[in-house]
């Protein structure tokens, strides 16, 4: 893939909110939807799979609800956490609840797995007084495809969401492919007392997916010839059919699959030279058809992630497949570790997210990865096949600490806190038998993390200490400076700033050019009262990296503690233009309404 920093086509994955500039096409579908949101108790967005569902929600409809008067939004809620491995756990009757709530609450705060979803929204909505709170679910469907047999907790879950909708003024997003549509409709009489508002999403008309070809191409600075993109989107409306006695039939249809046009988009923008600021029909020519670019988009990166990291290619086409793609031909999840993502290198995990191969989510205060799309399933797979690359063995036999603490990251990301964390111990405690020193000090950050989240901050540090020395035995010296930094963020939530900027220093000390690591510091500085030293530290990581966006962020908070509104409100606008998970996203907008009013006053 070209390696221009301008490349506005977000591929297989669905667009961010930061991203509401190059989201074209789809103006009349958001402003129908807003309305929709604004005024009904219960919507449901429905649409074929990768139909542009996400997108719409997040680029399309939260930016025209950001200046709604009287209005909370809370952030896109999702409902399950899908375990890499299909193994049996103990599941806590809350899991649904849980992830739902964890994705509904406020940065830095973690939810009870206990409270029901009215209690939970009560305590998010105090203070606020909104006239109406508007809630979204994304990809409803998990509820009734991923664990089919939980239907007990599916009910409950139903029920508590009914009970909230009586309690509070909550206008509900559902959001819900086609194919179980059917079934989510069974439950509308017992969710609300009044019909579901129905809002159908389908591909692009034509004149709206020349749009979306050719409005976020002006942003990235070229443009199509004349006739072009009209061109792109005639074949991307065609379609050729095989039957079974072997006979081909062309099929075109009326609208246009907004994941085909963006994999079709980004394929031909990576062909572009440095100097070429023109699309042109020769270039169109050679894009081929859309499973092979599909295929070639995966080829492509694992390639360029291989050079950029320095992992065999077959060793990573392996680890994608094994562990991004399940048993069943779903989309599997894995949970970022300190310094490593399912044994693989984290920086291996942000080159593919760079890529957008994977996507990250934050569920329960901590990351977790997987495909950006459903169809990059069978791309990698057929890729793979066509390397001569074959996942190794079949679904793990229960036994290895690599299976348990599987285990313990899908009790983590459903609340089951009790699971996750006898899990963990089993995983560490069988690596620390099978002699395998490096294996073991990655469990015990992770162990240190399942205590972060449920609130155990003594027993996370006591775990993370224990792993620091582990890893400095081993000279690991990234995974040292990241088990510092957890460290010193266990610190601040303890209450000891000076002792988190202590353990900040030693992190940069071992580490100078590690931009996360003198992040880290300059917020403990603030934190222990010194903003202007603070800034001084943010600048020194900036300096390191000009588009760090979570040191925009934070200087731009410090920024405006030291009355410098007009700085702080660049540094946060270039920050969410830059991209920033969730929760420093919503306050990112908070700060930077706080930078507006100080500046007009």
């Amino acid at each position: 893939m070209t390696s221009n920093p301008t490349e506005p086509y977000v591929g297989p994955r669905p667009f961010r909110r930061t991203e509401s500039a190059l989201f074209h096409g789809r103006s009349e579908e958001a402003r129908h939807l807003r309305d929709a949101w604004l005024s009904e108790r219960v919507v449901v967005l429905h649409g074929p799979a990768a139909v542009g569902k996400t997108s719409l929600l997040h680029a399309g409809v939260l930016p025209l609800l950001q200046d709604e008067p009287r209005t909370l939004v809370l952030p896109v809620g999702r409902l399950i956490h899908q375990p890499t491995w299909p193994l049996a756990h103990a599941s806590g009757p809350g899991g649904y609840r849980f992830t739902l709530i964890s994705s509904w609450t406020p940065a830095r705060q973690t939810p009870d797995p206990e409270q029901s979803l009215s209690s939970a929204l009560e305590n998010i909505v105090a203070g606020a007084s909104p006239h109406r709170v508007l809630a979204a679910i994304d990809h409803l469907e998990e509820l009734f495809t991923a664990f089919p047999a939980r239907l007990t907790e599916r009910d409950r879950l139903i029920g508590e969401l009914a009970q909230a909708l009586r309690d509070l003024p909550l206008n509900l997003l559902l959001v819900v492919r086609d194919d179980q549509l059917a079934t989510l409709s069974g439950y509308e009489g017992l969710l609300s007392p009044q019909p579901f508002a129905y809002v159908r999403l389908e591909g692009l008309e034509r004149a709206s997916a020349v749009a979306a070809v050719t409005g976020p191409a002006s942003a990235g600075g070229r443009h199509y010839a004349p006739g072009v993109a009209q061109q792109l989107v005639e074949r991307l409306r065609k379609t050729t059919y095989t039957d079974r006695l072997g006979e081909s039939v062309e099929i075109v249809s009326e609208r246009v699959s907004p994941f085909e046009l963006q994999i079709a988009c980004a394929a031909l923008w990576s062909g572009l030279g440095d100097s070429d600021d023109t699309i042109t029909e020769g270039l169109l020519a050679q894009l081929g058809d859309l499973a092979g670019i599909l295929a070639a988009y995966f080829d492509r990166a694992v390639r360029d992630v291989s050079v950029e990291t320095g992992v065999p290619e077959p060793e990573l086409r392996v680890w994608i497949e094994s562990t991004f793609v399940t048993e069943r031909g779903t989309r599997g999840t894995a949970y970022r570790g300190l310094a490593q993502t399912a044994d693989m290198p984290n920086a291996v995990v942000d080159a593919l997210v760079a890529r957008h191969i994977l996507t990250e989510e934050q569920r329960a205060r901590s990351l977790w990865y997987q495909l950006g799309q459903e169809r990059l399933v069978e791309a990698v797979r057929t890729a793979n096949r066509e390397q001569r690359v074959e996942p190794v063995g079949g679904l793990p036999q229960g036994r290895s600490p690599a299976d348990f603490r599987a285990a313990a990251e899908a009790a983590l990301g459903e609340g089951n806190f009790i699971s996750a964390r006898r899990f963990a111990e089993v995983a560490a405690d069988r690596s620390l038998e099978e002699g395998d020193e490096r294996q073991f000090a990655n469990l015990l950050a992770f162990r240190a993390e399942v205590a972060r989240v449920e609130g155990d901050l003594e027993a996370a540090r006591e775990t993370l200490t224990a792993a620091r020395s582990q890893f400095e035995s081993q000279q690991d010296a990234l995974a040292t400076v990241r088990v510092l930094t957890a460290l010193a963020e266990v610190c601040l939530s303890m209450g000891s700033p000076d002792e988190a900027v202590d353990l900040g220093r030693q992190a940069v000390a071992r580490m100078p050019g590690d931009v996360a690591a003198r992040t880290l510091l300059a917020y403990a500085i603030w934190r222990a009262g010194s903003p202007a030293d603070a800034e001084a530290a943010y600048n020194d990581a900036l300096d390191l990296d000009r588009n760090a966006a979570r040191a925009l962020y934070g200087r731009g908070q410090v920024r405006i503690a030291l009355r410098d509104f007009r700085g702080a409100l660049a540094d946060l606008d270039r920050a969410l233009s830059l991209g920033l998970p969730r929760a420093e996203e919503d306050l990112a907008r908070e700060a930077r309404e706080q930078a507006l009013r100080r500046l007009g006053g």
